[in-house]
């Protein structure tokens, strides 16, 4: 479990710059343009995202660099935002600039999201599912059609994903198979793992997108037959709660100066996320151009497989408190020991 201990360290020794994040934030500029009794309100906004899927829901956002959608007004004023992103390979990077208040807004795994919120005594709130599954798995064994074959098998999956939501889901369903036998091993990087299934030294991993792309791409040039399990799919057959895989979460000391920006926000996340479903063509322009995904092939192929999303409000609350639940009652630890209260909730 080296990985948890890696996060779970991180946080600890950044949870106390968390209650000094405001000072470093950049403050909103007023912008006096009247009209009428309504004024405008601009503020910079840094957001955080991973390299994948979150990062494929906030690239219209981060290339336009300013609101795209409606601005939020409570009829005193008018905000709007300009927004600066800020990508990383790893949560725990992550969690280092939302406890520092390097960002305002991240996206995160859901697991990450309640076990700051325990270590920063409440300074991180969520506010929007991001993504539901991205996981899948793949076998060259020619056994493996669903779950309920992975008997005896040993399953590899990166290394980073240990100790994040890809492992408890992981664990989930190979429990509610009564899958005994099966192992699993995160003794790989990713790359290691592509290079291992290609030539034969192992059969069955499991990966994200648009790694899973990725590697399906690599197999089919080996000229390798090969099998597909969509770990959201397994999942869905033993659970009633969908999986909320990722979520956007927002400082709780920023928000309580911020919230009409953060109301823009939230209205410009959809916008983005949105486009990532409807506008596939200028989405896979600008992950390509954000380092998101390495190549237009690559992430044509891999975004629709994504499960891009943008819930808010109660529904929200709904989805991520009834997959926090899940998670808490097979492994405690994996939200940090205890469900967080209602607090943890932003609903707008």
């Amino acid at each position: 479990m080296k990985t948890i201990s890696k996060i779970t360290a991180i946080v600890m020794s950044l949870a106390m710059a968390a209650t000094l994040a405001a000072c470093h934030s950049e403050k909103k500029t007023d912008v006096s343009s009247q009209t009428g009794e309504v004024k405008t309100v601009s503020t910079e906004v840094k957001f955080g995202a991973l390299y994948g899927p979150t990062g494929v829901s906030l690239a219209k956002l981060a290339t336009e660099k300013a609101t795209i959608a409606d601005a939020y007004t409570d009829g005193e004023n008018t905000y709007t935002n300009t927004y600066t992103a800020d990508y990383v390979d790893e949560p725990t990077q992550m969690v280092a600039k939302i406890s520092s208040g390097e960002v305002d807004v991240a996206c995160v795994p859901t697991n990450l999201a309640a076990k700051l919120y325990k270590v920063t005594s409440g300074n991180v709130k969520v506010a929007a599912v991001s993504t539901l599954g991205v996981l899948y798995m793949i076998d060259t064994s020619g056994e493996v059609k669903s779950a309920a074959d992975l008997k005896g098998k040993t399953i590899y999956a990166p290394s980073t994903v240990q100790g994040s939501n890809p492992e408890y889901i992981l664990n989930y369903v190979i429990k509610q198979n009564n899958l005994d036998d099966v192992k699993v091993s995160f003794e790989y990087t990713v790359d290691e793992l592509t290079a291992k299934i290609v030539s034969g030294d192992v059969q069955t991993i499991m990966v994200p997108e648009p790694k899973a792309t990725a590697i399906k791409g690599q197999l089919k040039k080996a000229e390798k037959e090969f099998t597909v399990t969509d770990m959201q799919a397994e999942w869905n057959k033993a659970c009633d709660t969908p999986i909320a895989q990722g979520v956007v979460v927002v400082r709780a000391d920023w928000l309580k100066e911020n919230e009409g920006a953060f109301k823009t926000f939230l209205n410009d996340f959809k916008a983005s996320s949105d486009a990532a479903l409807n506008d596939l063509d200028n989405t896979v322009a600008a992950v390509v151009e954000l380092g998101v995904i390495p190549n237009e092939a690559l992430a044509k192929q891999a975004i629709p497989n994504c499960n891009i999303v943008s819930v808010t409000g109660e529904d929200m609350k709904k989805s991520v408190s009834g997959f926090i639940n899940v998670l808490l009652e097979a492994d405690p630890q994996s939200v940090g020991g205890a469900a967080p209260d209602d607090e943890f909730y932003y609903v707008g």
